[in-house]
């Protein structure tokens, strides 16, 4: 656990016995780093101690909820504990029957034997942290090198800014972020290993969603020929499919409605090369290509971890689950 995590911890359970007269007691799980669950929060009600697998978050908004609900669903007794859950993020928890406590207090539960909803609380005023270079654009580029090479940590900086297509003067800025928050751990002089990795993530997942991929988006297309067969259509080398497209070429979990492409093309590339026409209700997603190679496991394919991502940012059901049954298909061993 972070030093913020452990204050969030602590705000939360100091307000809710202040607010509600509910005591509860928190125990660090130390092999549970990639699972999701940073530990058990017991909560004492009457004479019984009910016990949550929990999982920590900063702030949760309404397009996280997908995401926490297939934790929650993999996770008996399952809670939420946030320093701010925003209210329609609530609301969706609250329907999905999913319980939570913010670090005002405000706290949801509700069994065969209970029923707890403590709303109203305002959010005290949290320290601000020290921005994480790690989370802007540029440092997101970085860290997907991280996550995608196994033999990144040992690039020299040089080479780790040539392939995640950024200036070299940020690299450092954004290793030693990275081992500030406690994501890298030095074996020696400028050689990391990478730790809690399956929570490193997550927070990239969110940032690429939040920060990166809206800045990379060219706009939504489709073909100007009707009968035009995505699959069919000739790429150049480097462009790939993510998304419900990459997922289709992975394995074939789903027939892909939005059909997500990384390209280097320009828009006028797009037309005339690809025959793609811009259109915002189009079925063709066009995002820039970011990275400076594409290690693919299918050809045309876009890695997997950027597949997962896209699927998990899309807040769609359906596309949450293939999300799950992909990660657990290609990227659990090296996130486990």
């Amino acid at each position: 656990m972070t030093q913020q995590e452990i204050k969030t911890v602590n705000k939360a359970l100091n307000n809710l016995q202040n607010v509600a007269g509910i005591h509860g007691e928190w125990e660090f799980l130390e092999h549970t780093k990639n699972t999701g669950i940073d530990g058990i929060l017991t909560i004492s009600l009457g004479e019984n101690r009910i016990r949550f697998k929990t999982d920590i978050k900063k702030e949760i908004r309404h397009t996280h909820v997908e995401l926490i609900k297939a934790r929650s669903n993999v996770n008996d007794m399952f809670l939420l504990l946030a320093q701010n859950i925003f209210p329609k993020a609530k609301e969706m928890l609250r329907n999905e029957n999913i319980a939570y406590l913010d670090i005002a207090g405000n706290f949801y539960f509700r069994n065969e034997s209970y029923y707890i909803f403590i709303e109203g609380n305002r959010i005290p005023t949290v320290e601000k942290e020290k921005p994480n270079r790690a989370f802007t654009p540029t440092g997101l580029k970085i860290v997907f090198l991280l996550l995608t090479e196994k033999n990144a940590l040992n690039m020299s900086y040089r080479e780790i800014a040539h392939r995640a297509n950024v200036a070299l003067g940020n690299v450092p800025l954004v290793i030693n972020n990275l081992q500030e928050a406690g994501y890298l751990i030095a074996k020696n002089r400028n050689k990391y290993i990478i730790t809690r990795k399956r929570e490193l993530l997550d927070r990239w997942i969110t940032g690429y969603g939040e920060t990166l991929k809206p800045k990379l988006m060219v706009g939504r297309y489709r073909f100007l020929k009707n009968n035009k067969y995505w699959k069919e259509q000739q790429l150049v080398p480097g462009d790939v499919w993510g998304g419900e497209a990459g997922a289709n070429i992975m394995s074939n979990y789903i027939e892909p409605e939005i059909k997500t492409l990384y390209t280097k093309l320009s828009k006028m590339e797009l037309m005339t090369k690809m025959m793609l026409v811009p259109d915002s209700k189009g079925d063709i997603e066009i995002i820039q290509h970011f990275w400076q190679e594409a290690y693919n496991l299918e050809k045309y394919c876009a890695p997997a971890i950027l597949i997962y991502a896209d699927l998990i940012i899309s807040q769609d059901p359906r596309n949450i689950e293939v999300a799950e049954s992909i990660f657990d298909s290609y990227l659990k061993a090296d996130f486990s």
